[in-house]
């Protein structure tokens, strides 16, 4: 299936160099209440859930995809105000799970199932879903750096490469970071649409 995840246009050029994406530590996402989304009416529940969320901080994080890449809110919130690039992947259906998105924060079941595990791990508050996320979970093993990253490889194949409305980075500099790539790789300017409050093709722009 094909996915995309924004970046800042230097973290998206060094991705692409270095043929990997980030893995997001728990502590780094912007949702508060991501492993926090079940009703908590039991303090015996809350501190189980500090201690599950503690110990998943220490050996986990995600990498998180978009179905789409054509909403403003997103190229504005995680690509550097529309400033930054867009990584198009096709990825192994297996390799992610599809965000549900929720009025009320559901009830965990007590012992936990399978089911609800995945509850916790996969939802989020329905004024999120214009992420249209999908998302999967990997061990935190070496950190290069600050962080954590995980290779292109079979499973997650770089497909496309689509820069903002307004940035700046010349489109020979990211033909320079693909020049070692077999396979062909896409690349799209994006403009706001004229009619519509979406983000769209610019066709008048890098052609090829």
């Amino acid at each position: 299936m094909r996915v995309y995840h924004f970046l800042p246009a230097n973290w998206a050029i060094d991705d692409i160099e270095k043929r990997r994406v980030k893995i997001s530590e728990i502590e780094e996402l912007n949702d508060p209440f991501e492993l926090w989304c079940v009703s908590q009416q039991d303090r015996r529940l809350r501190e189980a859930l500090r201690g599950f969320k503690k110990e998943m901080e220490k050996s986990y994080g995600m990498i998180c995809f978009s179905r789409r890449w054509h909403s403003p809110l997103l190229w504005s919130h995680y690509a550097a105000k529309h400033s930054g690039i867009c990584l198009g992947f096709e990825v192994d259906d297996r390799g992610l799970k599809a965000v549900s998105y929720v009025a009320e924060r559901p009830n965990l079941r007590i012992p936990p199932t399978v089911k609800s595990m995945e509850q916790l791990l996969f939802t989020k508050f329905k004024d999120w879903q214009y992420e249209e996320e999908w998302r999967n979970w990997f061990r935190l093993d070496e950190r290069d750096g600050d962080h954590y990253f995980y290779p292109f490889d079979g499973f997650v194949q770089l497909r496309e490469v689509i820069t903002g409305p307004i940035c700046q980075t010349p489109k020979v500099k990211i033909d320079e970071a693909l020049s070692s790539y077999s396979d062909r790789v896409h690349v799209l300017k994006a403009r706001l649409a004229f009619k519509t409050f979406r983000v769209v093709r610019n066709r008048e722009a890098f052609r090829r």
